[in-house]
Protein backbone atom coordinates (compact mmCIF):
# COMPACT_ATOMS: atom_id res chain seq x y z
CA UNK A 1 0.00 0.00 0.00
CA UNK A 2 1.19 3.45 -0.79
CA UNK A 3 0.48 6.40 1.17
CA UNK A 4 0.87 10.18 0.48
CA UNK A 5 1.88 12.66 3.08
CA UNK A 6 2.19 16.30 0.88
CA UNK A 7 4.01 18.29 3.18
CA UNK A 8 6.84 20.86 2.88
CA UNK A 9 10.26 19.11 3.00
CA UNK A 10 13.10 21.16 5.44
CA UNK A 11 16.56 22.06 3.95
CA UNK A 12 17.77 18.85 5.64
CA UNK A 13 15.07 16.83 4.47
CA UNK A 14 15.90 18.02 0.75
CA UNK A 15 19.73 17.00 1.13
CA UNK A 16 19.05 13.38 1.99
CA UNK A 17 16.69 12.65 -0.99
CA UNK A 18 18.09 9.57 -2.91
CA UNK A 19 18.98 9.95 -6.61
CA UNK A 20 15.69 8.74 -8.91
CA UNK A 21 18.42 6.42 -10.19
CA UNK A 22 19.93 5.23 -7.40
CA UNK A 23 18.38 2.13 -5.72
CA UNK A 24 19.18 2.14 -1.94
CA UNK A 25 19.81 -1.21 -0.67
CA UNK A 26 18.18 -0.15 2.65
CA UNK A 27 15.04 0.55 1.32
CA UNK A 28 12.33 -2.22 2.21
CA UNK A 29 14.19 -3.79 5.03
CA UNK A 30 11.26 -6.59 5.23
CA UNK A 31 12.63 -8.50 1.79
CA UNK A 32 16.39 -7.70 2.72
CA UNK A 33 16.99 -10.84 4.83
CA UNK A 34 15.75 -13.02 2.13
CA UNK A 35 17.99 -11.25 -0.75
CA UNK A 36 21.78 -11.63 -0.94
CA UNK A 37 22.83 -8.28 -3.90
CA UNK A 38 26.32 -9.29 -4.45
CA UNK A 39 25.78 -13.10 -5.06
CA UNK A 40 22.31 -12.58 -6.26
CA UNK A 41 20.77 -15.67 -4.09
CA UNK A 42 17.29 -16.00 -2.50
CA UNK A 43 17.36 -17.10 0.61
CA UNK A 44 13.46 -17.43 1.48
CA UNK A 45 11.55 -19.40 -1.00
CA UNK A 46 8.11 -17.79 0.04
CA UNK A 47 9.79 -14.38 -0.23
CA UNK A 48 11.17 -14.82 -3.76
CA UNK A 49 7.79 -16.39 -5.10
CA UNK A 50 5.89 -13.49 -3.25
CA UNK A 51 8.32 -10.94 -5.10
CA UNK A 52 8.28 -12.97 -8.77
CA UNK A 53 4.09 -12.59 -8.63
CA UNK A 54 4.77 -8.97 -8.29
CA UNK A 55 7.01 -8.06 -10.57
CA UNK A 56 5.09 -10.50 -13.36
CA UNK A 57 1.74 -8.85 -12.41
CA UNK A 58 2.95 -5.49 -13.19
CA UNK A 59 4.91 -6.50 -16.05
CA UNK A 60 1.68 -8.40 -17.58
CA UNK A 61 0.18 -6.49 -20.74
CA UNK A 62 -2.69 -4.43 -19.96
CA UNK A 63 -5.44 -5.00 -22.08
CA UNK A 64 -7.98 -8.29 -22.01
CA UNK A 65 -9.43 -7.80 -25.38
CA UNK A 66 -8.12 -7.38 -28.87
CA UNK A 67 -10.28 -4.19 -29.00
CA UNK A 68 -8.41 -2.25 -26.41
CA UNK A 69 -5.15 -3.83 -27.76
CA UNK A 70 -5.96 -1.51 -31.28
CA UNK A 71 -7.04 1.40 -29.19
CA UNK A 72 -3.58 2.24 -27.41
CA UNK A 73 -2.19 1.71 -30.96
CA UNK A 74 -3.74 5.30 -30.93
CA UNK A 75 -3.46 6.35 -27.48
CA UNK A 76 -0.03 7.52 -26.68
CA UNK A 77 -0.52 8.74 -23.67
CA UNK A 78 -3.24 7.14 -21.53
CA UNK A 79 -5.43 8.89 -19.02
CA UNK A 80 -4.36 7.00 -15.92
CA UNK A 81 -0.72 9.08 -16.48
CA UNK A 82 -0.66 12.28 -14.37
CA UNK A 83 -0.87 15.32 -16.64
CA UNK A 84 2.65 16.60 -16.16
CA UNK A 85 4.01 12.79 -17.61
CA UNK A 86 1.96 13.08 -20.77
CA UNK A 87 3.42 15.85 -21.09
CA UNK A 88 6.85 14.92 -20.63
CA UNK A 89 6.29 11.74 -23.12
CA UNK A 90 4.72 14.21 -25.70
CA UNK A 91 7.89 16.05 -25.48
CA UNK A 92 10.20 13.24 -25.62
CA UNK A 93 8.14 12.14 -28.51
CA UNK A 94 8.33 15.48 -30.38
CA UNK A 95 12.19 15.79 -29.63
CA UNK A 96 13.72 12.75 -29.89
CA UNK A 97 11.47 10.63 -31.61
CA UNK A 98 10.44 12.49 -34.10
CA UNK A 99 14.39 13.47 -34.75
CA UNK A 100 15.77 9.75 -34.71
CA UNK A 101 13.26 8.73 -37.34
CA UNK A 102 14.05 11.55 -39.67
CA UNK A 103 17.47 10.81 -39.00
CA UNK A 104 16.72 6.95 -40.13
CA UNK A 105 14.73 7.92 -42.85
CA UNK A 106 17.44 9.95 -44.56
CA UNK A 107 19.77 6.78 -43.35
CA UNK A 108 17.10 4.78 -45.75
CA UNK A 109 17.18 7.19 -48.73
CA UNK A 110 20.76 7.05 -48.77
CA UNK A 111 21.40 2.88 -48.32
CA UNK A 112 18.26 2.10 -50.90
CA UNK A 113 19.39 4.88 -53.78
CA UNK A 114 22.26 2.27 -54.93
CA UNK A 115 19.72 -0.05 -56.26
CA UNK A 116 16.97 2.84 -57.12
CA UNK A 117 20.14 4.20 -59.53
CA UNK A 118 21.27 1.16 -60.48
CA UNK A 119 17.02 0.42 -62.60
CA UNK A 120 17.79 4.17 -63.34
CA UNK A 121 19.98 3.08 -66.23
CA UNK A 122 23.38 3.74 -64.02
CA UNK A 123 24.62 0.57 -64.76
CA UNK A 124 24.42 0.88 -68.63
CA UNK A 125 26.04 5.05 -68.09
CA UNK A 126 29.29 3.76 -66.14
CA UNK A 127 29.58 0.25 -66.92
CA UNK A 128 28.02 -0.75 -63.92
CA UNK A 129 27.17 -4.38 -64.37
CA UNK A 130 27.75 -7.80 -63.89
CA UNK A 131 27.83 -8.55 -59.81
CA UNK A 132 28.97 -5.06 -59.12
CA UNK A 133 25.14 -4.38 -57.80
CA UNK A 134 26.23 -6.93 -55.38
CA UNK A 135 29.42 -6.25 -54.61
CA UNK A 136 28.38 -2.73 -53.57
CA UNK A 137 25.99 -3.87 -50.97
CA UNK A 138 28.54 -6.61 -50.02
CA UNK A 139 30.87 -3.42 -48.81
CA UNK A 140 28.14 -0.94 -47.63
CA UNK A 141 28.21 -3.95 -45.38
CA UNK A 142 32.21 -4.59 -44.61
CA UNK A 143 32.37 -0.59 -43.71
CA UNK A 144 29.08 -0.96 -41.55
CA UNK A 145 30.60 -3.57 -39.31
CA UNK A 146 34.06 -1.87 -39.00
CA UNK A 147 32.16 1.36 -37.31
CA UNK A 148 29.75 -0.57 -35.56
CA UNK A 149 32.44 -2.34 -33.48
CA UNK A 150 33.79 1.00 -32.08
CA UNK A 151 30.66 3.10 -31.83
CA UNK A 152 28.57 0.31 -30.60
CA UNK A 153 30.73 0.36 -27.35
CA UNK A 154 31.09 4.06 -27.70
CA UNK A 155 27.40 4.36 -27.44
CA UNK A 156 27.23 4.28 -23.19
CA UNK A 157 30.27 7.37 -22.89
CA UNK A 158 29.28 10.86 -22.16
CA UNK A 159 29.68 12.41 -25.23
CA UNK A 160 27.92 9.79 -27.46
CA UNK A 161 25.28 11.86 -28.00
CA UNK A 162 27.35 13.96 -30.74
CA UNK A 163 27.92 10.80 -32.70
CA UNK A 164 24.98 9.71 -34.44
CA UNK A 165 24.81 13.88 -36.27
CA UNK A 166 28.43 13.72 -36.42
CA UNK A 167 28.01 10.79 -38.80
CA UNK A 168 24.69 11.63 -40.25
CA UNK A 169 26.69 14.84 -41.56
CA UNK A 170 29.76 12.85 -42.77
CA UNK A 171 27.51 10.24 -44.80
CA UNK A 172 25.11 13.33 -46.39
CA UNK A 173 28.54 14.56 -47.55
CA UNK A 174 29.15 11.18 -49.34
CA UNK A 175 26.17 11.23 -50.63
CA UNK A 176 26.42 14.23 -52.78
CA UNK A 177 30.03 12.82 -53.95
CA UNK A 178 28.02 9.61 -55.41
CA UNK A 179 26.63 12.17 -57.64
CA UNK A 180 29.80 12.87 -59.22
CA UNK A 181 30.93 9.20 -59.55
CA UNK A 182 32.13 8.28 -63.73
CA UNK A 183 33.62 4.43 -62.91
CA UNK A 184 32.35 1.61 -61.17
CA UNK A 185 34.92 1.78 -58.67
CA UNK A 186 34.66 5.02 -56.97
CA UNK A 187 30.99 3.85 -56.60
CA UNK A 188 32.08 0.58 -55.06
CA UNK A 189 34.80 3.17 -52.77
CA UNK A 190 32.03 5.47 -51.71
CA UNK A 191 29.64 2.52 -50.84
CA UNK A 192 32.10 1.31 -48.15
CA UNK A 193 32.41 4.98 -46.64
CA UNK A 194 28.54 5.31 -46.40
CA UNK A 195 28.71 2.43 -44.72
CA UNK A 196 31.15 3.09 -42.30
CA UNK A 197 29.41 6.49 -41.50
CA UNK A 198 26.05 4.28 -41.00
CA UNK A 199 27.22 1.09 -39.25
CA UNK A 200 26.52 2.34 -35.16
CA UNK A 201 23.43 4.58 -35.77
CA UNK A 202 20.81 1.53 -35.76
CA UNK A 203 22.23 -0.11 -32.45
CA UNK A 204 22.73 3.08 -30.82
CA UNK A 205 19.41 4.53 -31.70
CA UNK A 206 17.68 1.57 -30.39
CA UNK A 207 19.76 1.54 -26.94
CA UNK A 208 18.62 5.36 -26.48
CA UNK A 209 15.09 4.61 -27.00
CA UNK A 210 15.39 1.88 -24.66
CA UNK A 211 17.08 4.50 -22.07
CA UNK A 212 14.10 7.07 -21.96
CA UNK A 213 10.70 4.60 -22.50
CA UNK A 214 8.83 2.11 -20.14
CA UNK A 215 7.85 -1.20 -20.74
CA UNK A 216 4.44 -0.69 -22.15
CA UNK A 217 5.90 2.28 -24.22
CA UNK A 218 8.97 1.38 -26.08
CA UNK A 219 7.70 -1.09 -28.51
CA UNK A 220 5.00 1.29 -30.27
CA UNK A 221 7.95 4.09 -30.28
CA UNK A 222 10.57 1.75 -31.62
CA UNK A 223 7.77 0.80 -34.32
CA UNK A 224 7.57 4.14 -35.38
CA UNK A 225 11.71 4.22 -35.62
CA UNK A 226 11.10 1.39 -37.69
CA UNK A 227 8.49 3.06 -40.03
CA UNK A 228 10.83 5.35 -40.68
CA UNK A 229 12.80 3.20 -43.00
CA UNK A 230 10.15 2.06 -44.85
CA UNK A 231 8.82 5.69 -45.47
CA UNK A 232 12.56 6.17 -46.80
CA UNK A 233 12.23 3.44 -48.87
CA UNK A 234 8.83 4.57 -50.46
CA UNK A 235 10.11 8.44 -51.20
CA UNK A 236 13.24 6.99 -52.90
CA UNK A 237 11.42 5.29 -55.35
CA UNK A 238 9.78 8.48 -56.51
CA UNK A 239 12.81 11.12 -55.76
CA UNK A 240 14.66 9.05 -58.24
CA UNK A 241 11.50 8.60 -60.30
CA UNK A 242 10.87 12.17 -60.55
CA UNK A 243 14.89 12.93 -61.37
CA UNK A 244 15.03 10.81 -64.04
CA UNK A 245 11.68 12.04 -65.66
CA UNK A 246 12.60 15.59 -65.11
CA UNK A 247 15.94 16.43 -64.23
CA UNK A 248 17.84 14.07 -66.46
CA UNK A 249 20.43 16.20 -68.80
CA UNK A 250 20.32 19.28 -66.08
CA UNK A 251 23.44 20.88 -65.54
CA UNK A 252 25.00 17.72 -67.48
CA UNK A 253 23.75 15.32 -65.08
CA UNK A 254 21.84 11.87 -65.47
CA UNK A 255 18.91 11.43 -63.88
CA UNK A 256 20.00 8.93 -61.72
CA UNK A 257 23.04 11.52 -60.49
CA UNK A 258 20.56 13.88 -59.29
CA UNK A 259 18.87 11.33 -56.91
CA UNK A 260 22.31 11.17 -54.56
CA UNK A 261 21.96 14.93 -54.86
CA UNK A 262 18.37 14.88 -53.82
CA UNK A 263 19.03 12.75 -50.50
CA UNK A 264 21.97 14.34 -50.00
CA UNK A 265 19.94 18.18 -49.44
CA UNK A 266 17.58 15.99 -47.41
CA UNK A 267 20.37 14.30 -45.00
CA UNK A 268 22.48 17.07 -44.29
CA UNK A 269 20.21 19.83 -42.36
CA UNK A 270 18.73 17.33 -40.37
CA UNK A 271 22.06 15.93 -39.03
CA UNK A 272 23.00 19.47 -38.36
CA UNK A 273 19.99 20.05 -36.29
CA UNK A 274 20.59 16.88 -34.28
CA UNK A 275 23.34 18.61 -32.50
CA UNK A 276 20.78 20.83 -30.55
CA UNK A 277 18.01 17.97 -30.74
CA UNK A 278 19.51 14.42 -30.02
CA UNK A 279 19.79 13.82 -26.30
CA UNK A 280 21.56 10.41 -26.52
CA UNK A 281 20.71 8.56 -23.50
CA UNK A 282 19.40 9.46 -20.17
CA UNK A 283 23.19 9.73 -18.71
CA UNK A 284 24.21 11.47 -21.38
CA UNK A 285 21.36 14.37 -21.46
CA UNK A 286 22.80 16.53 -18.51
CA UNK A 287 23.04 19.74 -20.77
CA UNK A 288 20.31 19.34 -23.00
CA UNK A 289 18.35 22.63 -23.45
CA UNK A 290 14.98 21.10 -23.65
CA UNK A 291 14.76 19.18 -20.61
CA UNK A 292 14.67 21.23 -17.34
CA UNK A 293 15.95 19.42 -14.19
CA UNK A 294 12.50 18.46 -13.09
CA UNK A 295 12.18 16.49 -16.39
CA UNK A 296 14.93 14.77 -16.07
CA UNK A 297 14.24 13.90 -12.05
CA UNK A 298 10.86 12.23 -14.07
CA UNK A 299 12.64 10.46 -16.23
CA UNK A 300 15.05 9.19 -14.14
CA UNK A 301 12.35 7.71 -11.99
CA UNK A 302 10.50 6.02 -15.12
CA UNK A 303 13.56 4.23 -15.76
CA UNK A 304 14.01 2.92 -12.35
CA UNK A 305 10.95 1.77 -11.99
CA UNK A 306 11.02 -0.13 -15.28
CA UNK A 307 14.34 -2.04 -13.94
CA UNK A 308 16.35 0.07 -16.45
CA UNK A 309 19.66 0.58 -15.41
CA UNK A 310 22.10 3.30 -15.76
CA UNK A 311 25.84 3.09 -17.57
CA UNK A 312 29.22 2.21 -15.58
CA UNK A 313 32.28 1.77 -16.25
CA UNK A 314 32.99 -0.58 -19.13
CA UNK A 315 35.28 -3.93 -18.14
CA UNK A 316 36.78 -6.94 -19.38
CA UNK A 317 34.80 -9.05 -17.48
CA UNK A 318 31.74 -7.46 -18.93
CA UNK A 319 32.05 -9.90 -22.07
CA UNK A 320 33.11 -12.82 -20.03
CA UNK A 321 29.69 -12.55 -18.75
CA UNK A 322 27.81 -11.45 -21.91
CA UNK A 323 28.71 -14.38 -23.49
CA UNK A 324 28.22 -16.82 -20.34
CA UNK A 325 24.37 -15.41 -20.76
CA UNK A 326 21.61 -16.72 -23.00
CA UNK A 327 21.04 -13.32 -24.52
CA UNK A 328 23.29 -12.42 -26.77
CA UNK A 329 23.47 -16.07 -28.20
CA UNK A 330 19.28 -15.81 -28.30
CA UNK A 331 19.57 -12.54 -30.33
CA UNK A 332 22.47 -12.93 -32.60
CA UNK A 333 20.99 -16.22 -33.77
CA UNK A 334 17.63 -14.22 -34.40
CA UNK A 335 19.39 -10.97 -36.28
CA UNK A 336 21.40 -13.42 -38.15
CA UNK A 337 18.53 -14.89 -39.47
CA UNK A 338 16.21 -12.36 -40.20
CA UNK A 339 19.18 -10.94 -41.99
CA UNK A 340 19.31 -13.39 -44.20
CA UNK A 341 15.27 -13.37 -44.75
CA UNK A 342 15.65 -9.87 -45.72
CA UNK A 343 17.94 -10.64 -48.43
CA UNK A 344 15.36 -10.39 -51.08
CA UNK A 345 14.23 -7.04 -49.72
CA UNK A 346 15.11 -4.14 -52.16
CA UNK A 347 17.04 -7.24 -54.77
CA UNK A 348 14.05 -9.83 -55.50
CA UNK A 349 11.23 -7.55 -56.69
CA UNK A 350 13.07 -4.55 -58.11
CA UNK A 351 15.37 -7.00 -60.39
CA UNK A 352 12.16 -8.77 -61.49
CA UNK A 353 10.63 -5.68 -62.65
CA UNK A 354 14.22 -4.54 -64.28
CA UNK A 355 14.23 -7.59 -66.13
CA UNK A 356 10.43 -7.54 -67.51
CA UNK A 357 11.10 -3.96 -69.25
CA UNK A 358 8.84 -5.12 -72.01
CA UNK A 359 5.89 -4.62 -69.40
CA UNK A 360 7.46 -2.01 -66.98
CA UNK A 361 8.50 1.51 -67.56
CA UNK A 362 11.90 3.24 -65.63
CA UNK A 363 9.19 5.69 -63.56
CA UNK A 364 7.30 1.41 -62.97
CA UNK A 365 10.45 0.47 -61.93
CA UNK A 366 11.22 2.99 -59.45
CA UNK A 367 8.06 3.59 -58.18
CA UNK A 368 6.25 -0.21 -57.53
CA UNK A 369 9.16 -1.09 -54.91
CA UNK A 370 7.24 1.78 -52.65
CA UNK A 371 4.15 -0.52 -52.34
CA UNK A 372 5.93 -2.75 -50.53
CA UNK A 373 7.38 -0.22 -48.05
CA UNK A 374 3.87 0.92 -47.94
CA UNK A 375 2.55 -2.59 -46.75
CA UNK A 376 6.14 -2.81 -44.41
CA UNK A 377 4.30 0.16 -42.90
CA UNK A 378 1.10 -0.63 -42.24
CA UNK A 379 2.32 -4.20 -41.19
CA UNK A 380 4.96 -2.36 -38.39
CA UNK A 381 2.20 -0.31 -37.43
CA UNK A 382 -0.23 -3.07 -35.96
CA UNK A 383 1.71 -6.01 -35.35
CA UNK A 384 4.98 -4.24 -33.31
CA UNK A 385 2.41 -1.74 -32.20
CA UNK A 386 0.84 -4.44 -30.55
CA UNK A 387 3.28 -5.60 -28.73
CA UNK A 388 3.11 -3.16 -26.32
CA UNK A 389 -0.48 -4.77 -25.10
CA UNK A 390 0.02 -7.91 -26.30
CA UNK A 391 2.88 -10.89 -26.34
CA UNK A 392 5.36 -10.27 -29.31
CA UNK A 393 5.40 -14.16 -30.15
CA UNK A 394 1.92 -14.32 -31.91
CA UNK A 395 2.99 -11.94 -34.11
CA UNK A 396 6.66 -13.28 -34.88
CA UNK A 397 4.58 -16.40 -35.93
CA UNK A 398 2.71 -14.39 -38.08
CA UNK A 399 5.30 -13.37 -39.65
CA UNK A 400 7.48 -16.10 -40.22
CA UNK A 401 4.63 -17.80 -41.59
CA UNK A 402 3.87 -15.56 -44.11
CA UNK A 403 7.57 -15.71 -45.34
CA UNK A 404 7.39 -19.48 -45.65
CA UNK A 405 4.53 -19.24 -47.92
CA UNK A 406 6.31 -16.52 -50.09
CA UNK A 407 9.64 -18.12 -50.04
CA UNK A 408 8.36 -21.81 -51.09
CA UNK A 409 6.69 -20.04 -53.52
CA UNK A 410 9.02 -17.80 -55.23
CA UNK A 411 11.69 -21.14 -55.00
CA UNK A 412 8.93 -22.70 -57.37
CA UNK A 413 9.27 -19.58 -59.62
CA UNK A 414 6.53 -20.64 -62.47
CA UNK A 415 4.14 -18.68 -60.92
CA UNK A 416 1.03 -16.34 -62.10
CA UNK A 417 2.16 -12.56 -62.42
CA UNK A 418 -0.61 -11.75 -59.37
CA UNK A 419 0.66 -14.48 -57.21
CA UNK A 420 4.15 -13.64 -57.81
CA UNK A 421 3.03 -10.12 -56.78
CA UNK A 422 1.47 -11.33 -53.86
CA UNK A 423 4.94 -12.95 -52.98
CA UNK A 424 7.08 -9.94 -53.24
CA UNK A 425 4.97 -7.57 -51.05
CA UNK A 426 5.09 -9.73 -47.97
CA UNK A 427 9.00 -9.67 -48.25
CA UNK A 428 8.41 -6.11 -46.75
CA UNK A 429 6.82 -7.70 -43.39
CA UNK A 430 11.05 -8.20 -42.43
CA UNK A 431 10.74 -4.85 -40.99
CA UNK A 432 8.03 -5.75 -38.88
CA UNK A 433 10.51 -8.84 -37.82
CA UNK A 434 13.03 -5.66 -37.02
CA UNK A 435 10.37 -3.73 -35.05
CA UNK A 436 9.65 -6.28 -32.77
CA UNK A 437 13.10 -7.64 -31.84
CA UNK A 438 14.29 -4.11 -30.93
CA UNK A 439 11.88 -4.11 -28.62
CA UNK A 440 12.90 -7.61 -26.57
CA UNK A 441 16.40 -6.00 -26.61
CA UNK A 442 15.42 -3.19 -24.75
CA UNK A 443 13.27 -5.25 -22.31
CA UNK A 444 15.53 -8.42 -21.93
CA UNK A 445 18.46 -6.67 -21.37
CA UNK A 446 17.30 -3.61 -19.53
CA UNK A 447 19.25 -4.16 -15.87
CA UNK A 448 22.79 -3.54 -17.43
CA UNK A 449 23.25 -0.46 -19.93
CA UNK A 450 26.51 -1.95 -21.12
CA UNK A 451 26.07 -5.16 -21.87
CA UNK A 452 22.76 -3.84 -23.90
CA UNK A 453 24.76 -1.45 -26.13
CA UNK A 454 27.13 -4.68 -26.31
CA UNK A 455 24.79 -7.24 -27.27
CA UNK A 456 22.51 -4.60 -29.59
CA UNK A 457 25.80 -4.30 -31.61
CA UNK A 458 27.33 -6.97 -31.43
CA UNK A 459 24.33 -8.91 -33.21
CA UNK A 460 23.22 -6.22 -35.53
CA UNK A 461 27.36 -6.46 -36.56
CA UNK A 462 27.12 -10.74 -36.94
CA UNK A 463 24.43 -10.08 -39.33
CA UNK A 464 25.61 -7.66 -41.10
CA UNK A 465 28.90 -9.50 -41.38
CA UNK A 466 27.13 -12.09 -43.12
CA UNK A 467 25.59 -10.06 -45.41
CA UNK A 468 29.56 -9.24 -47.38
CA UNK A 469 29.08 -12.81 -48.33
CA UNK A 470 25.49 -13.83 -48.61
CA UNK A 471 24.44 -11.53 -51.00
CA UNK A 472 27.15 -12.34 -53.45
CA UNK A 473 26.53 -16.07 -53.34
CA UNK A 474 22.76 -16.19 -52.99
CA UNK A 475 21.28 -12.95 -54.56
CA UNK A 476 24.44 -12.38 -57.55
CA UNK A 477 22.83 -9.91 -60.11
CA UNK A 478 23.87 -11.82 -62.96
CA UNK A 479 21.38 -14.51 -61.53
CA UNK A 480 18.44 -12.45 -61.46
CA UNK A 481 16.10 -12.43 -61.39
CA UNK A 482 15.06 -15.94 -60.24
CA UNK A 483 17.46 -16.33 -57.56
CA UNK A 484 16.53 -19.89 -56.59
CA UNK A 485 19.24 -20.30 -54.31
CA UNK A 486 18.67 -17.14 -52.68
CA UNK A 487 15.00 -18.14 -51.83
CA UNK A 488 15.69 -21.68 -50.63
CA UNK A 489 18.73 -19.55 -48.10
CA UNK A 490 15.80 -17.27 -46.89
CA UNK A 491 13.09 -20.07 -46.69
CA UNK A 492 15.43 -22.09 -44.23
CA UNK A 493 16.08 -19.05 -42.08
CA UNK A 494 12.29 -18.54 -41.90
CA UNK A 495 11.77 -21.96 -40.66
CA UNK A 496 14.12 -21.77 -38.20
CA UNK A 497 12.81 -18.51 -36.86
CA UNK A 498 9.32 -19.90 -36.18
CA UNK A 499 11.08 -22.14 -33.54
CA UNK A 500 13.56 -19.79 -31.92
CA UNK A 501 11.22 -17.48 -29.99
CA UNK A 502 10.90 -20.25 -27.75
CA UNK A 503 14.35 -19.88 -26.30
CA UNK A 504 13.78 -16.11 -25.82
CA UNK A 505 10.70 -17.07 -23.91
CA UNK A 506 11.75 -19.66 -21.58
CA UNK A 507 14.68 -17.26 -20.89
CA UNK A 508 12.95 -14.03 -19.91
CA UNK A 509 11.19 -16.63 -18.07
CA UNK A 510 14.60 -17.61 -16.11
CA UNK A 511 15.37 -13.81 -15.85
CA UNK A 512 12.41 -13.04 -14.10
CA UNK A 513 12.36 -15.72 -11.23
CA UNK A 514 16.28 -14.88 -10.84
CA UNK A 515 16.06 -10.84 -10.26
CA UNK A 516 12.43 -10.98 -8.85
CA UNK A 517 13.23 -9.26 -5.29
CA UNK A 518 15.56 -6.86 -7.26
CA UNK A 519 13.24 -5.80 -9.37
CA UNK A 520 10.71 -5.35 -6.77
CA UNK A 521 13.16 -3.29 -4.66
CA UNK A 522 13.76 -1.08 -7.84
CA UNK A 523 9.98 -0.46 -8.04
CA UNK A 524 9.73 0.66 -4.61
CA UNK A 525 12.85 2.54 -3.93
CA UNK A 526 11.62 4.84 -7.48
CA UNK A 527 8.29 5.33 -5.75
CA UNK A 528 10.27 6.39 -2.57
CA UNK A 529 12.06 8.65 -3.96
CA UNK A 530 9.72 10.21 -6.33
CA UNK A 531 8.37 13.53 -4.47
CA UNK A 532 5.50 15.20 -6.85
CA UNK A 533 2.87 18.15 -5.82
CA UNK A 534 -0.05 18.22 -7.17
CA UNK A 535 -1.49 21.65 -6.08
CA UNK A 536 -5.68 21.82 -6.19
CA UNK A 537 -7.05 22.19 -9.91
CA UNK A 538 -3.00 22.13 -11.02
CA UNK A 539 -0.44 19.09 -11.45
CA UNK A 540 2.95 20.06 -11.58
CA UNK A 541 6.44 17.33 -11.04
CA UNK A 542 8.43 19.98 -9.19
CA UNK A 543 8.79 16.48 -6.70
CA UNK A 544 8.02 17.62 -3.30
CA UNK A 545 5.89 14.63 -2.59
CA UNK A 546 6.79 12.37 0.46
CA UNK A 547 5.69 8.45 -0.40
CA UNK A 548 6.08 6.28 2.74
CA UNK A 549 6.05 2.68 1.19
CA UNK A 550 3.86 -0.15 3.02
CA UNK A 551 5.22 -3.76 2.11
CA UNK A 552 2.48 -6.43 2.17
CA UNK A 553 4.50 -8.02 4.34
CA UNK A 554 5.16 -5.32 6.64
CA UNK A 555 1.48 -4.67 6.82
CA UNK A 556 1.19 -8.21 7.74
Amino acid sequence: MVSFNFRSKSKKEEEQVTDPYTVDESTNSDSAHSYDAENNVIDDEFERQRALEVVNKADEVRAKHWYTGFVRLFIWYPSSLPRYEKLFLFKLDICLLLYVCASYFTKALDKSNITKAYNANMDVEIGFTGNNLAYAKSLYSAGYIVSMALGTMFVTRPKARYMLPLLETIWGVLTFCQAACNTPSQILALRFLVGLAEGPIFPSVVYTIGSWYKRDEVYRRVMAFSVSSSLGGIFSGFLQSAAYSNLSGKGGLSGWKWGFIIDGIFTVPIALIGFFMYPGSLDQAKNVRWLTKDEMKLARRRMVESGVKPAGKIKWSLIKRVFLGWRVHYFTAFWVLLNVVALPDGTGFDLWLKARSDIYTVSNRENYPSIQSAIGIVAQFVLAGLSDTFSPYIFLTFVQVMFVISYSSLVYWKLPIGYRWFCFMIISLDSTDQAIISGQINRSLRRNAEERAFVIGFSDAVSQAMSIWTNIVFFPTVQAPEFRNGYIASLTGALLMLFLPIGNYFGERYDNKKYALEDLKNAENASVSSEEIIESGTEKAPYELNQEIVTDSASE
